[in-house]
């Protein structure tokens, strides 16, 4: 008697990714490279509480970050809440960023990302991330936030672009079989569908980190 065993197609390595951001970092025309700059700790005299700073130089320029009570000032201006145009479904909260926050820069560019202190479980895999575009009008984004990244964010035909990331059910199952990473670009100060979809599936059961394009 022979038994017959369903095995799935072999993954080539090129297609096989650990992680989204490793998934991020092998787009073409990433914005942001690198690990960011993470905010660290510090007190101002005459004020209550801790602030959570970074000042430095990336790419030629100096920049200074402070983040108190979850409010963001970058290069010396505040980015008020109701400059950020949040991702359908998304919402701007003062309790997105915190300490462990970290920036990125890329010219006029910056993107600030963390996960809510107050995420666990799956809501861990949810991210903050605040995309900001610099200079007399400076205008802010926040993304859409499962797997979100900044590393996720590129440039196309002088657009910023970025994916937004659903689960994949298959045949009513409650749990995902994969994702599905729609691209979206900012025009206009919205967001668009640029009509590039990319399925992906899980390799490793409910690894929701370990999948296959």
């Amino acid at each position: 008697m022979w038994i017959v065993f369903c095995l799935p197609l072999t993954v080539q390595a090129g297609d096989l990714f650990y992680g989204y951001e490793a998934y991020y970092t092998m787009q073409p025309g990433r914005l942001f490279s690198g690990n960011g700059h993470d905010l660290e700790p510090f007190s101002e005299v005459g004020t209550d509480g801790v602030i959570f700073g970074w000042r430095g130089r990336d790419a030629g320029w100096s920049h200074t970050v402070e983040l108190r009570d979850g409010r963001i000032k970058l290069d010396g201006k505040i980015l008020s809440e109701r400059t950020v145009k949040a991702f359908p479904g998304a919402s701007v909260y003062a309790g997105d960023l915190d300490r462990s926050s970290v920036v990125f820069f890329a010219g006029t560019w910056a993107c600030i990302e963390d996960t809510p202190p107050s995420a666990s479980g799956t809501a861990a895999r949810h991210k903050s991330v605040y995309l900001i575009k610099q200079g007399k009008q400076r205008q802010a984004w926040k993304l859409p936030t499962l797997f979100a990244s900044c590393l996720g964010v590129r440039m196309k035909a002088g657009q910023p672009t970025f994916d937004k990331v659903e689960y994949r059910y298959q045949n009513g199952n409650d749990a995902p079989v994969g994702v599905t990473f729609i691209e979206y670009a900012i025009k206009g100060g919205g967001f668009v569908e640029t009509g590039i979809v990319r399925n992906a599936t899980f390799v490793e059961g409910d690894n929701v980190y370990k999948f296959a394009l």
